[in-house]
């Protein structure tokens, strides 16, 4: 015979994460044993008349105290995605939906504008196999309705080149919104290997600039981008600043690829994703100098 423990975590499991009182009492639990597995941490209460599984991931448990479900980048960071840095918690409340409470407090009433660290986003929320968190395709509809469409377009290279949706499913979703939505969010490419890269080659075609993404050169490997015959633009990734073996690494490529009469510049992620105009400027020059082009012999 199961463990009460093993009982209340099958509960949980089959109702999507999370799991209402009277759920539990329909399943044959009592009063006195709901109060013995909380006092025993057997389950956590989240919010009036909700529990779950004891370490529960603190956005979701966030999300169900304020009274929604896990969305836009918030979600998709859970599901791996690639999304921007944010303390902001993202969720999905339905428009009709109430009673919402803080972030970290169950007992305070939240109002529309009380918390500047929580987005709500006033949707019809689509079925999910859990009650906690949205699909990896509605947390990725919920970024393009809410934040700058190269985010929108990183977010969807992550998911696509992990397989968790595929390009049709992205380019039938943008076809279904107002005609806004179209243009640049179709232009994903899975190919990019980090959200920094794809903002740059959006980034980058909004200036005329065609760089062509993960090339590979002989003698050194795939490149981030080459833009014309030479000139090679490599990206750096938000976690590069903790790896210095990777830094030393780099380093001996970025000399090779000299050697081999390459030009080369390399940005961090900081520049890109928030001192884009000197990135911009730099390229530019470089193009308009002729770096992209080999010397005529």
């Amino acid at each position: 015979m199961r463990s009460q423990r093993n009982r209340l975590e099958l509960l949980i499991d089959a109702h999507g994460g999370i799991v209402a009182t009277h759920e539990l009492y329909d399943a044959g639990f009592t009063q006195p044993e709901l109060k013995r597995a909380i006092g025993e941490h057997m389950i956590v209460r989240v919010r009036q008349g909700w529990y779950a599984r004891p370490g529960l991931h603190p956005d979701l448990l966030q999300a169900w105290r304020v009274g929604g479900r896990l969305s836009c980048i918030s979600g998709a960071r859970l599901h791996g995605l690639w999304a921007p840095r944010s303390d902001i918690l993202h969720l999905v409340v339905p428009p009709n939906g109430g009673r919402l409470r803080t972030r970290d407090d169950s007992r305070v009433r939240l109002s529309r504008l009380a918390d500047p660290l929580v987005d709500i986003h006033w949707n019809t929320t689509p079925d999910t196999r859990s009650r906690l968190l949205l699909e990896p395709l509605a947390c990725l509809e919920d970024i393009a309705r809410c934040q700058p469409v190269e985010f929108a377009v990183a977010a969807a290279d992550s998911a696509i080149r992990a397989g968790l949706i595929v390009e049709e499913e992205w380019h039938s979703m943008i076809a279904r919104r107002p005609e806004p939505w179209r243009g640049e969010l179709g232009c994903v490419d899975p190919r990019a290997g980090s959200g920094s890269e794809s903002v740059s080659r959006l980034r980058l075609g909004r200036v005329d600039v065609v760089a062509e993404p993960q090339v590979y050169i002989a003698g050194v490997g795939w490149v981030d981008f080459l833009i014309g015959e030479c000139l090679v633009i490599e990206v750096d990734g938000a976690e590069y600043h903790t790896d210095p073996q990777r830094f030393e690494a780099d380093r001996m490529r970025d000399a090779r690829l000299s050697h081999l009469g390459y030009r080369v510049l390399r940005f961090s992620y900081e520049q890109v994703m928030f001192r884009w105009p000197e990135v911009e400027l730099a390229v530019l020059s470089a193009i308009a100098r002729g770096d992209h082009r080999h010397p005529a012999r």
